[in-house]
């Protein structure tokens, strides 16, 4: 019987406004005026209790900055919000 692979998804953690750790996996990246930033799928917890992403999860655009050369995701400007968007839109009507 042969094995199957499971590719290893980074979890990104996400503080909302209440204090709550939210878990991410992020689906693209793509750049905008030479600032990386991050199209964010929310994890939620299949029937069995593992963690799956839905149809409908919740999604997010973060600008990735570097804190101690550690990726810190942070809100983006409206601009670069509705920038990324844009781009994000094209992309994805390409396919």
């Amino acid at each position: 019987m042969a094995e199957e692979m499971m590719e290893e998804v980074p979890v990104i953690v996400i503080e909302d406004e209440e204090g709550n750790e939210v878990y991410y996996h992020e689906e693209t990246s793509l750049e905008y005026d030479g600032k990386k930033f991050s199209i964010l799928v929310r994890y939620a917890e299949d029937e069995n209790g593992e963690e799956a992403i839905p149809e409908d999860a919740e999604t997010i655009i973060a600008r990735v900055d570097m804190e101690d050369g550690e990726p810190l995701y942070v809100a983006p400007t409206d601009e670069e919000f509705e920038a990324v968007l844009r781009e994000y839109e094209r992309m994805f009507n390409e396919e």
